[in-house]
């Protein structure tokens, strides 16, 4: 089955990875390094230059996906969670780690509007 997300959706996704990636790196359990927060987390910290609605539905687009597991509250993304599904699709994807993620973010960058 082929994989099909907004480009919005594949940069967000390659910053909460990379962010799984960092904690890793630091020593930080995988099951506490899948935690991303909220979306308004996710806006402060890895999406500040997109509308919070742009990031909340993102959010919406990737859960979808099966890429996050979200609990609403308020109609706002809140626990999102990093799947398995996510992490084995970025492993696959990026077999050159973390510096695959990072030209594909530059170069992708580019065609989002923000």
């Amino acid at each position: 089955m082929e994989i099909e997300l907004t480009k919005d959706a594949e940069y967000m996704l390659c910053a909460i990875y990379k962010s799984y990636k960092d904690k890793r790196k630091s020593g930080i359990p995988k099951s506490d390094a899948k935690y991303i927060g909220n979306s308004e987390d996710i806006h402060k910290s890895l999406m500040s230059e997109w509308l919070f609605d742009d990031v909340d539905e993102t959010c919406r687009e990737l859960n979808r996906a099966g890429f996050v597991d979200c609990r609403y509250y308020d109609d706002t993304a809140h626990y999102v969670t990093l799947t398995d599904k996510a992490i084995i699709y970025m492993e696959n994807r990026f077999v050159n780690g973390l510096t695959g993620v990072l030209d594909y973010m530059a170069k992708i960058k580019q065609a989002i509007l923000f």
